[in-house]
């Protein structure tokens, strides 16, 4: 089914509008648009950045053929594969996955495992996935503090190309850790990776995190890049927007003029998968993947669908210690000095009061996952059984995750849930979703409150 896809305007003005791309055929939940009967062009799902089990503070469950299915019923297309300098996961990759002949740099499950994999979901959610070699790399030089080095990810067209890198890699650091901790700095890296060559992608993560980014409040610059990466600051065409910062608050750094932006999950958990994509059109192999995020050659961006950033938890001001999100510069509960968040830290580097846009720079949308949706609808946690039945019972009626949020229609919607379920999810296309309820206290049972779907 085809309908409009409700976006937020990459002007100055954050207006939600209607890009009607239905007038072209666009189909978020085929991912194709059909420009007549003889000729399609695809529209990639694209989720490059996510974690395996072989990196710290990630769920053990992120094995490739949970990827898989989460990917496929997250309504993604393509993902990366996370962590592929790590060796065990790599050679896990290279029994798992098998090269596309007909779309370099892109990989699919060997047939056996995609047949298991398949074989677990129902008929609307088995789509082609493709994956991509990825990984993210902490940049730590000797007298770097704890919780200081920015996060920066790398991106190899073929396991032979992960496997030179690998080599020129192991005497920095730790290759045991997915996400290994280096002995080099932005700038060295980034040398690194240009020398190496052989289609090896770069791209600064989560720019404007607290932690572990190039413009966070901890330890990162300035905006400008040439702190981190010198001379070599041209080089970086690319930066991940991370959960923590939207578009409109990028264009407000002028040091992000003519440096393209693309948004991916960071998936540590299944559940979190595909909670960011960038949508590419026209781009059917590695190369041309990077030439569309970079806005040149056939392929382009489409849009970006963000996470709600109020629910971030970096976005407001952080206290480690009670983990908890707060306004102010102090904790109220232990009195702490707070990590300063994204919405403070733009207002400290931006040089503009307002965003500068590229002429060509693409709409975007900001929205919950479904779970986080059902969740806030019914007054309980994410986890409760009550969410994952009706989470299960919409995916089995109406196919990918991504189709019911961006596509499916109000009725759709009201006749698999409730009209105030489609009301919802449809009304979140054009107003943004705000901060978390409180939680509803038990009114009793097993998973029941006080508050149910009506």
């Amino acid at each position: 089914m085809i309908s409009s896809v409700h976006v937020f305007m990459t002007g100055p003005q954050e207006n939600a509008f209607s890009c009607k791309f239905a007038a072209a055929g666009f189909c978020c939940g085929q991912g194709r648009r059909v420009i007549s009967s003889q000729f399609i062009v695809m529209i990639l799902a694209a989720d490059l950045h996510i974690h395996s089990r072989y990196a710290s503070a990630v769920s053990k469950d992120m094995t490739l053929e949970n990827i898989s299915l989460y990917a496929r019923k997250k309504g993604v297309d393509l993902i990366g594969t996370g962590d592929c300098v790590q060796p065990d996961w790599l050679r896990e990759l290279e029994a798992g996955l098998q090269p596309v002949k007909s779309q370099p740099g892109f990989f699919a499950l060997r047939k056996e495992l995609g047949e298991a994999a398949s074989a677990q979901l129902s008929e609307k959610l088995r789509r082609p996935l493709r994956f991509l070699l990825s990984t993210e790399i902490h940049c730590s030089p000797a007298g770097t503090a704890e919780l200081r080095g920015p996060h920066h990810l790398v991106y190899f067209p073929t396991f032979d190309v992960a496997w030179a890198f690998h080599r020129k890699l192991s005497p920095y650091g730790d290759l045991n850790e997915g996400r290994p901790r280096v002995r080099l700095s932005s700038r060295e890296l980034l040398e690194m990776v240009l020398e190496h060559g052989e289609g090896s992608e770069f791209a600064p993560a989560h720019w404007l995190n607290p932690f572990f980014s190039i413009c966070g409040s901890q330890g990162g610059g300035d905006g400008t890049l040439v702190e981190q990466f010198g001379s070599l600051a041209p080089h970086v065409t690319l930066v991940e927007t991370g959960l923590t910062s939207t578009p409109p608050m990028c264009r407000r750094v002028s040091g992000l003029d003519g440096r393209r932006l693309y948004s991916n999950s960071d998936a540590h958990s299944l559940e979190n998968i595909g909670r960011e994509v960038t949508l590419i059109e026209g781009a059917t192999d590695y190369e041309a993947v990077f030439a569309a995020l970079r806005g040149i050659g056939s392929g382009r961006v489409v849009s970006t669908v963000k996470y709600a950033i109020e629910r971030t938890r970096y976005f407001r001001n952080w206290c480690g210690i009670c983990q908890e999100s707060v306004d102010g510069m102090l904790c109220p509960t232990c009195g702490r000095k707070l990590a300063m968040g994204s919405r403070d830290r733009v207002e400290q580097i931006a040089d503009r009061a307002e965003p500068v846009f590229p002429a060509d720079a693409p709409p975007w949308m900001m929205i919950l996952p479904l779970a986080e949706v059902l969740s806030d609808v019914l007054g309980v946690d994410d986890s409760a059984k009550a969410v994952q039945q009706q989470h299960a019972r919409l995916l089995e009626e109406l196919g990918n995750e991504r189709y019911i949020l961006t596509e499916a229609t109000h009725d759709e919607i009201a006749r698999v849930g409730t009209a105030q379920l489609a009301r919802i999810i449809v009304g979140q296309r054009t107003q943004p979703p705000g901060r978390k309820p409180p939680k509803l206290k038990r009114a009793g049972g097993d998973d029941q409150f006080s508050l149910g779907i009506s």
